[in-house]
């Protein structure tokens, strides 16, 4: 398999080889030289060597930098779409759950479970809508008793792991 690509002419051999070497150098595989090459050869041609502006560097020294920054920019260019790519695929596994609350519901009712039979009931008469005052008349105890309770049903909550969106 050929490596570097024939430019017939618009650039010097030498330096479509100094790209590939360059791009092999900075861990470019072999089956990405190619593209590499169409994307950097564009900037070595329209590279003019001037010896006044080179600050004493050679043609080849300048073209080594103008190649090298190409490389990088292409490689950072790379990185920050798979890290797109990586961040839209995590979005997306966690956005897609057919159970969202499946492990809540779990975990809830274990922690009703766990909980003393007048706390249950005072469990079951929340969930179904009920006010800590219509609670009370039906257990026959005060407010305050039944205040009391739903306290001590959020700290057990709590203690089993159980965020906020339960426990309100």
């Amino acid at each position: 398999m050929q490596t570097t690509l024939d430019y017939d002419g618009m650039v010097e051999d030498w330096k479509v080889e100094l790209v590939v070497s360059r791009a092999r150098r900075m861990g470019f595989r072999e089956d990405e030289l190619e593209d590499v090459q169409q994307e950097v050869v564009l900037d070595v041609a329209r590279f003019r060597y001037n010896a006044s502006r080179s600050n004493g560097a050679t043609e080849k020294t300048a073209l080594t930098a103008l190649i090298d920054n190409r490389l990088n920019t292409l490689m950072r260019t790379e990185r920050r779409y798979q890290s797109h790519v990586e961040q839209c695929a995590s979005e997306r596994r966690e956005s897609y759950d057919p159970h969202p609350q499946a492990d809540r519901i779990i975990d809830t009712a274990s922690a009703v479970a766990s909980l003393l039979p007048a706390e249950r009931r005072v469990c079951q008469l929340l969930s179904e809508g009920a006010s800590r005052h219509a609670i009370a008349r039906t257990l026959g105890c005060g407010w305050h008793t039944v205040n009391g309770m739903v306290r001590e049903i959020r700290e057990k909550f709590k203690a089993l792991g159980l965020d906020a969106s339960v426990l309100n």
